[in-house]
């Protein structure tokens, strides 16, 4: 596809743990990795503090050596707010999230999702993203 848009791209099959030092070589020539993220709690906070955010780029857990100090402002701010106003927040965080994916350091690629069937007589379904159904939650009629 990077051919097709008119870039030379070339396709390099390395470990992890190269790959990984490789980002972190100024005189790298690496552009771009896969990796995934999962957040501990689906909260727009959880997305961007542990791995775009300025601090995270000086904390080494910022892999796409993003830091903008506008989104960053715009964050601390939608926290601040986040239990006295929730509304005002969730738009803070919509601007956070609008300056970072107008930047595009990271290119989504996929998103997981499930599906769980249940019979009728199962009351009380829960799923939980990382362990699955939660068994001890459902009752059988």
């Amino acid at each position: 596809m990077l051919k097709d848009l008119g870039y030379r791209a070339h396709q390099r099959t390395v470990p992890d743990w190269r790959f990984f030092a490789a980002v972190g070589n100024v005189h790298s020539k690496v552009q771009a990795g896969l990796n995934g993220w999962g957040a501990d709690y689906p909260t727009a906070s959880e997305f961007f503090l542990p791995v775009l955010s300025c601090r995270s780029y000086y904390q080494d857990s910022n892999e796409a050596e993003f830091c903008d100090p506008h989104a960053d402002q715009l964050a601390s701010q939608a926290q601040a707010v986040q239990l006295t106003d929730p509304a005002t927040a969730r738009g803070l965080w919509a601007q956070v999230d609008r300056v970072v994916t107008d930047q595009a350091p990271w290119v989504p690629i996929l998103s997981q999702g499930s599906t769980a069937f249940v019979s009728a007589r199962i009351g009380n379904f829960q799923e939980s993203p990382i362990y699955g159904p939660l068994l001890d939650q459902m009752w059988v009629r």
